[in-house]
């Protein structure tokens, strides 16, 4: 089923063209990943398409009665209600049902038949599951302990995650998100990719995440020189199929324009000779009517960048020892780990665990609460943070280089920030009146200047686009020093790191691998952990251990079984009760209906078990 058909749309801010000729479509089983530098009118075309913003030319079917839902990425909620309450108002129609079905009274001839109807439409629109689906949303989304608070007193963080989850509740027929997995912490993502593919309708999503798309999607949507392209397939499928459409395409615009040559010059050498003027007049109409190939383009206004350093650290170049960070109080205790020369050392672990003070403690910044840093020698930091503190927002971007770099020439200076796309009067703009993307050019621009070796990178990857990440890739990977970096790209951190510690319960665990090596053995460090703390003495126990996990996933197959067959009953039981000799018979329907409410009662059990137990196995 078509639900959105878009033709020739085009959109403009004052004299800047941002949408050209846009053709879009969306079925009812798309998952379409809208992508394209920053400034290509990704969030333009999503917010057109919500109906939030205006267009100058084309035309937009949406087709009648279906429900549009879209977050964007400055999407929050403001409400009085509790957590909790707020949640419930997407289920205002199943809690309905709910309290007519409380104030009717089962046992009554009279209302029996009203009770079984009502009944049979609270289940079929999951009067029995939204509790369960509240439950688990809200604590996916770090909101376990938050049910009663108001809305209101929450941070504007909370209050964007709040909206998001309260979105995803309400299983829209058009599902539109801008940057979703913006500010979440890597759990919650993962939660997020796993319902957005089994999700049963459209959706449509921004993101700069190449591995949230490549989880999420079956369509790519690439907005460049103000058109769109469409491509099948998740993000690696788009990277090859678009490197074969331009190579083609650049073939045949190649093998044209040596015809066109070699035609050209025939005509130039002929038309003017008697006996062969006739052909090139021949050959020279038949080249005007040639349908003549563009050169295709390619978007080459790419960042350059690259790291290096004037000396060398010590083969140790960081050595933690029972490090407790924090403010007032502290965040996480008692870490230990080893940093060598040329570790590429990605720190993780839930939002609120520290990461970022852990980054702030190294850098010097905060002072360790307990335990110390041992430092390398010819240690040289340089500090990327996330919040771009370090940025004078009332200098100019030539003034927020030159007044760090006294003695480099101002041509020098303009040749650096060349390199990250500030030409011409670029220069002269305001540190506070750049965008996200600008300000975080700006700061790598410093950040390559600094000749240190060793990086302490915090969410550098923020507000740059998909290509500025893949040369910002490339530079670290082709780095020969040492970078301790946070992130919530995964995709980034099996690029970059080398080596992954994670920050859980007061301990730093270590995986010498990429990100990829990380999931494979997260796992057995699970099971190592539940050893430890359980204080298992022999190997038997330990093997037991370690298939504990197979049996969870066990018993939540047969779990589900049992959930489908107790489904199975009561619909043979609803079939039974509607026959006219069954429900005519007071008796007899009677039965019918205590034994319906007693499989309710064991499918709400065993649906309540079920979320239990995958809770247990995440």
């Amino acid at each position: 089923m078509n639900l959105i058909n878009v033709n020739n749309l085009v959109k403009t801010y004052g004299t800047n063209l941002i949408l050209n000729n846009i053709h879009f479509n969306l079925n009812s089983n798309d998952k379409i990943a809208i992508v394209g530098r920053n400034g290509a009118g990704k969030s333009t075309l999503m917010k057109i398409l919500s109906g939030s913003e205006d267009y100058d030319q084309g035309n937009i079917f949406i087709s009648p009665n279906i429900k549009i839902g879209y977050f964007s990425q400055d999407s929050l909620l403001t409400s009085n209600n509790t957590v909790l309450d707020e949640m419930k108002l997407v289920f205002e129609k199943q809690i309905s049902l709910k309290n007519q079905l409380d104030a009717l009274d089962p046992t009554s001839e009279a209302t029996l038949n009203k009770y079984a109807q009502l009944l049979q439409t609270y289940e079929e629109c999951g009067g029995y599951t939204y509790e369960y689906k509240i439950e688990t949303m809200l604590n996916k989304f770090g909101f376990k302990n938050y049910y009663n608070h108001n809305i209101n007193h929450l941070s504007g963080g909370e209050r964007t995650r709040l909206a998001l989850a309260k979105l995803l509740l309400s299983e829209p027929d058009v599902l539109m998100l801008d940057e979703p997995s913006n500010h979440l912490d890597i759990e919650t993502v993962e939660f997020l990719e796993s319902f957005l593919r089994a999700y049963k309708n459209a959706l449509i999503i921004v993101s700069h995440d190449r591995y949230f798309i490549n989880q999420t999607v079956n369509q790519i949507y690439e907005l460049e020189f103000n058109q769109g392209y469409e491509y099948i397939g998740n993000y690696d499928a788009y990277v090859v199929q678009k490197a074969k459409v331009y190579e083609t395409q650049k073939k045949q615009y190649d093998l044209q324009q040596k015809l066109i040559e070699k035609e050209q010059d025939f005509i130039n050498k002929n038309l003017a000779r008697a006996s062969t003027t006739k052909r090139a007049q021949s050959r020279r109409k038949k080249l005007e009517k040639l349908a003549v190939l563009e050169n295709p383009k390619i978007d080459d206004k790419n960042i350059k960048m690259d790291f290096t350093f004037n000396r060398n650290s010590g083969n140790i170049v960081l050595d933690i020892q029972e490090l407790t960070i924090g403010y007032n109080k502290p965040f996480i205790k008692a870490i230990n780990f080893i940093v060598k020369k040329a570790d590429k050392v990605a720190i993780l672990g839930p939002n609120g665990i520290g990461k970022s003070t852990l980054l702030k403690t190294i850098n010097q910044e905060i002072p360790a609460l307990e335990g110390k840093i041992s430092y390398g020698a010819g240690l040289k930091i340089a500090y990327f943070d996330q919040n771009l503190s370090l940025l004078h927002t009332n200098k100019t971007v030539l003034d927020e280089i030159w007044d760090e770099n006294r003695t480099m020439l101002e041509k020098d200076i303009r040749t650096v920030l060349g390199k990250f796309l500030f030409s011409n009067d670029d220069v002269y703009k305001i540190v506070n009146d750049l965008s996200g993307g600008e300000k975080v050019r700006l700061a790598l621009a410093k950040l390559t200047l600094k000749k240190a070796n060793l990086l302490i990178l915090d969410e550098v990857t923020n507000h740059l686009d998909i290509m500025s990440r893949e040369i910002l890739e490339s530079a670290l990977i082709n780095f020969t020093g040492t970078i301790v970096f946070v992130s919530h790209d995964r995709f980034f951190i099996n690029k970059v790191a080398t080596k992954i510690i994670e920050l859980r319960d007061n301990e730093a665990i270590e995986y010498l691998g990429d990100y990829n090596y990380y999931l494979e053995k997260k796992q057995d460090i699970k099971i190592v952990k539940a050893v430890k703390s359980n204080n298992l003495e022999n190997y038997e126990e330990q093997k037991k251990e370690k298939n504990a996990s197979r049996r969870l996933a066990k018993q939540i197959k047969e779990i589900e079984k049992e959930i489908e067959t107790l489904e199975k009953a009561l619909q043979d039981l609803k079939a039974e009760l509607e026959k006219p000799e069954v429900y005519s018979d007071y008796i007899r329907g009677q039965k019918v209906h205590d034994e319906i409410i007693k499989k309710k009662m064991k499918l709400d059990h065993k649906i309540h078990l079920w979320l239990e137990l995958c809770n247990q196995n995440n």
